[in-house]
Order: C-alpha cells, then sequence, then structure tokens
C-alpha cells in the first residue's frame, strides 16, 4: 500500500493494519523456514509496508503535539571560532607529555627446543 493511502486512514485503522502485518510476517518467515512459502517476496514487502504504516503514524504524532521551539542562540564570529579551534590554550602549550617507557624484552617461559642428538 502506498503511502499516501496510509496518510487517509485513521490511527486506530493503521494501528490494526500494523498488527496484522506484524503477523503476517511472523507467518511468512515461519513459512520460509519450513520451506513451504508460496511468495518468499511478500516477506520484504510486508515488511516496507510495516516500516511505513509506522512512519505514518509517526508523522500524525508529531502533527498533533508539536516540539516547543528551541530559543536561538546568537551567531558566533566566525574569527573568534576559527580561532579557538585553530590555536590550543597557551597553558596546553607549555605542558609536555613524557615519552613512554620502553619495554624491557621478556624472557619466554617456554624454552626453546634445541636439537639434541643427531639421528643415525
Amino acid at each position: 500500500m502506498k503511502a499516501a493511502k496510509w496518510r487517509d486512514l485513521s490511527e486506530d485503522e493503521i494501528r490494526q493494519k500494523v498488527r496484522e502485518l506484524t503477523e503476517e510476517v511472523f507467518n511468512l518467515r515461519f513459512q520460509l523456514s519450513m520451506g513451504v512459502a508460496k511468495n518468499p517476496s511478500r516477506l520484504s514487502q510486508a515488511r516496507r509496508d510495516v516500516a511505513r504504516a509506522l512512519t505514518v503514524l509517526r508523522e500524525q504524532s508529531v502533527r498533533v503535539a508539536p516540539e516547543p521551539a528551541r530559543p536561538v542562540e546568537p551567531p558566533v564570529a566566525i574569527g573568534a571560532a576559527i580561532a579557538a579551534v585553530a590555536e590550543p590554550p597557551a597553558s596546553a602549550t607549555r605542558a609536555t607529555k613524557k615519552a613512554p617507557a620502553k619495554r624491557k624484552a621478556t624472557t619466554s617461559t617456554k624454552s626453546k627446543t634445541t636439537k639434541s642428538k643427531k639421528r643415525a
């Protein structure tokens, strides 16, 4: 079903269709696993229909209760924003990082195999 037709339905009708489609998806998945599905491509169609229906429900709920508008922050001066990103603060440039300590070579607990006796 096209999204325009979904938008023509009421909220209760859409919810009912979603229930039916989810049951259909379940049954189709079961049939596919058993190998008796008549139309395997119907599974993807049903999934898309469920997604469309849920999207339309979401659109309708957003239209009914719009979020309050956030206050707009004044724009920051472009030069100041670039300078803040490009140059680190003075305290950060003075701090020096210690180089990581070198690891000592560790000996393996397994002994290396040596050639014991020459075979005759």
